[in-house]
């Protein structure tokens, strides 16, 4: 999947979610892609893609910090909402899955 593929597959994951107000595109330059999902004012999305490397990173994002994400620099991990600096192993996730955890566990947000 190249950049602008990831883009579009992200603006039509992001759109199945009411919890997200509105996407900003930040950067697209093959092979790489930055959105940013915005969810209220102080909380969104940082979602990162590289299609040279297949690189992905999505990350929750409160006031400015990180308390959850997930993304395979290196292998897969999360960082769990219990400890966003904590790295938990996983299998491959993709953005879609990402977003199905946020809805399940938006008491954590």
């Amino acid at each position: 999947m190249d950049a602008f593929e990831f883009s579009k597959y992200t603006i039509n994951s992001c759109s199945e979610y009411s919890f997200i107000q509105s996407i900003e595109i930040q950067l697209i330059d093959e092979p790489i892609v930055k959105i940013k999902a915005v969810i209220s004012n102080d909380v969104f999305i940082n979602i990162f893609y590289n299609a040279e490397t297949k690189k992905y990173s999505f990350a929750l994002i409160k006031e400015g910090r990180r308390i959850f994400g997930i993304d395979n620099a290196r292998n897969w991990h999360i960082h769990p909402f219990e400890n966003p600096d904590n790295h938990l192993k996983t299998t491959n996730t993709s953005l879609l899955d990402f977003l199905k955890i946020l809805a399940s566990h938006k008491n954590k947000w």
